[in-house]
């Protein structure tokens, strides 16, 4: 897709938002694999940026791209976020960038997962804490991947 047309696309989204309240969007990658895989239907909510938490799933803009991953702090700088299938977390998100959070997930076959209840809250922070953990080695990155396929398991 072309810069001018994802341009467009979340405008769109956020537009939809703004009216709605609420929006389906698809999963195009699998950065946050394996919780959410490409082709997943993702549900945004409102957000204000203050009150986004570890452990939560936003949906920010950058470059003209959506981009969903999972809070794990704050600095001074914007919100630190990471895809929780990759290695290195993301620059600093500013509050004007974030778009939304991600209050549900579903699957193609229909599963649904609400983010807002219980257990998922409390997954999300298990993970962001396992996320800000430092890889020293290949050993130890492939063991810290283990409550993220355990999560997987339990929403699909």
């Amino acid at each position: 897709m072309s810069s001018a047309k994802a341009e467009a696309s979340v405008d769109f989204v956020l537009v939809f938002l703004a009216r709605e309240g609420g929006a389906w969007v698809h999963a195009a990658s699998s950065s946050m694999a394996p919780l959410i895989q490409p082709g997943d239907q993702l549900r945004l909510g409102a957000l204000d940026p203050a009150s986004a938490r570890p452990g939560m799933i936003v949906a920010f803009r950058r470059d003209g791209t959506l981009i969903v991953h999972r809070v794990l702090g704050a600095t001074p700088a914007g919100l630190v976020t990471k895809g929780d299938a990759l290695v290195d977390a993301d620059a600093p998100v500013s509050a004007r960038e974030i778009v939304a959070r991600v209050v549900a997930i579903r699957s193609p076959g229909g599963r649904l997962m609400d983010l807002e209840r219980r257990p998922w809250p409390q997954i999300g922070r298990v993970l962001a804490g396992v996320a800000r953990m430092r890889r020293s080695n290949p050993t130890a990155w492939k063991a810290l991947r283990i409550p993220f396929y355990l999560a997987a398991v339990l929403g699909r």
